[in-house]
């Protein structure tokens, strides 16, 4: 097909350059959204990762169903037209995992209906985690992906399919199948009406490429075809899942030719790239693990989206506490690719220099511990107050930690640490932060000053806090 820009593109200038002057803060977008229910209202969350190994309902990664019910309780309860999942249901690959995701569905809308009779339509996909071969001792998905489909939710299965809401469409792309959207739309594209000045989504797992969190050191793009093929329509909007990234993050939201989203997980919260504390490199690297808690385990989220014909309304939710995660977003539709109100040049410079409260200081000292491994080692705390008083944005991504040597010159050691439950609602983060550092990661004899330094999530820097 022909990826050439479509030319219903110049009839959506004008609006969309007007709503670039509405941007985070939600102006009249907001007041005209409060007026009544949208024409369509979406759920939308990723990354469910089930997994039954004997733990309990919501425990971290493993038995996340209790969550999964919990998200769809709450989206019953707001009414939503449509759910979408975009990928990883099942953890290990497992029938089962899926067949439980089927069936907590079943149990929260029966016949795909709310309490008030109205349709609520399943648009979910499959990714990597649910094409898993964890086992040879119980079904797996991938025995016959299609068959699992049906058993676990009732449904025809086919790698891309469409599905209209309220007259809104949707475009799924189970994993490994990004490479079929150009001629899947080549084919459907005047039945799916995406010539329409209204949006469309498209779901996949992995993120579009050159899109979302491009060239920040966050890994799941696909090969660049839904990219391609996107960039010809304006008013499209990709959901995807994968990179595990918060909803408190801005760059969850992109926009150049078209828009895209990231969806988060009801599982486990990835640290930012260049962040030494993660927990996925427990006990491999020594004391790396001890600089800063990520509690990354502590964070499940998603978005509940009110789609209008020129924009979306898009609520942040953190499930562990039910409450918002971060300010509501008005994002505009179509995108204008020249001047993207969500391009991430735009957000940067909406964003502020994270603060850390008046009269901040920094405490370091020296005692007795233990590294990752459990062994005796001395240690160096630094001990700060969090960098919050900027609010969300100026939110911080992480604190880069320097020794500087007290006659001067380069630092001798740096780390970059994110903050503790850096995904929370800014009310929620703890009010002070502790970096701890194996004494034996300075060389030895060198006497140091240390200097802490917040940075946003566009890299903005906020003033340092020095020892």
């Amino acid at each position: 097909m022909s990826y050439r820009t479509s030319t219903s593109r110049r009839g959506f200038l004008s609006l969309a350059a007007g709503a670039a002057a509405w941007g985070l803060g939600g102006g009249r977008l907001h007041a005209a959204g409060a007026a009544g229910m949208p024409p369509l209202r979406i759920g939308a969350i990723s990354d469910i990762h089930i997994n039954f190994k004997g733990r309990k309902d919501n425990c971290f990664l493993y038995g996340a169903h209790g969550t999964f019910r919990a998200a769809l309780e709450y989206f019953r309860d707001q009414k939503v037209d449509a759910v979408t999942v975009t990928g990883d249901i099942a953890d290990t690959g497992r029938l089962q995992e899926l067949e439980a995701a089927g069936r907590i569905w079943r149990e929260v809308f029966p016949g795909d209906k709310r309490p008030d009779g109205e349709h609520v339509e399943p648009v979910f996909i499959y990714g990597n985690h649910d094409g898993f071969k964890h086992t040879k001792d119980e079904p797996i998905v991938s025995d016959d992906f299609a068959a699992s489909w049906k058993k676990a939710f009732g449904r025809d299965w086919s790698p891309v399919y469409s599905v209209k809401v309220k007259g809104y469409t949707f475009i799924g792309m189970h994993w490994g199948h990004e490479k079929d959207l150009p001629a899947f739309i080549e084919k459907h594209e005047s039945e799916l009406g995406l010539r329409e000045a209204r949006p469309f989504f498209c779901l996949q797992h992995p993120i579009p490429k050159d899109t979302l969190f491009a060239h920040s050191g966050t890994w799941g793009e696909d090969k660049g075809h839904v990219t391609k093929c996107l960039s010809a329509y304006p008013n499209a909007v990709s959901l995807s899942g994968h990179t595990h990234m918060a909803t408190t993050d801005d760059r969850e939201v992109w926009q150049g030719a078209f828009t895209a989203i990231n969806c988060c997980t009801l599982a486990q919260i990835k640290p930012p790239a260049k962040c030494v504390n993660t927990p996925w490199r427990k006990g491999k690297g020594g004391n790396v693990v001890h600089h800063m808690k990520a509690t990354s385990r502590k964070g499940k989220q998603g978005y509940m989206m009110d789609v209008w014909p020129d924009r979306l309304e898009i609520a942040r939710r953190e499930f562990v506490y039910g409450i918002e995660a971060g300010p509501k977003m008005i994002v505009p539709i179509p995108s204008v690719a020249s001047a993207p109100v969500f391009g991430y040049a735009a957000q940067a410079r909406r964003a502020v220099a994270p603060a850390f409260p008046a009269g901040a200081a920094l405490s370091v000292v020296e005692r007795g511990g233990k590294d990752a491994s459990g062994r005796p080692e001395r240690q160096i705390v630094l001990d700060f107050p969090s960098a919050v008083a900027a609010g969300h944005r100026g939110r911080v991504e992480r604190y880069r930690v320097e020794a500087i040597p007290e006659a001067g010159g380069e630092s001798v050691l740096t780390r970059h640490v994110a903050q503790e439950l850096y995904f929370h609602p800014i009310e929620k983060i703890p009010a002070r932060q502790q970096c701890v550092l194996g004494a034996d990661e300075l060389p030895s004899g060198q006497k140091v000053k240390w200097r802490v330094t917040p940075i946003g999530v566009f890299a903005q820097e906020g003033r340092a806090l020095v020892s």
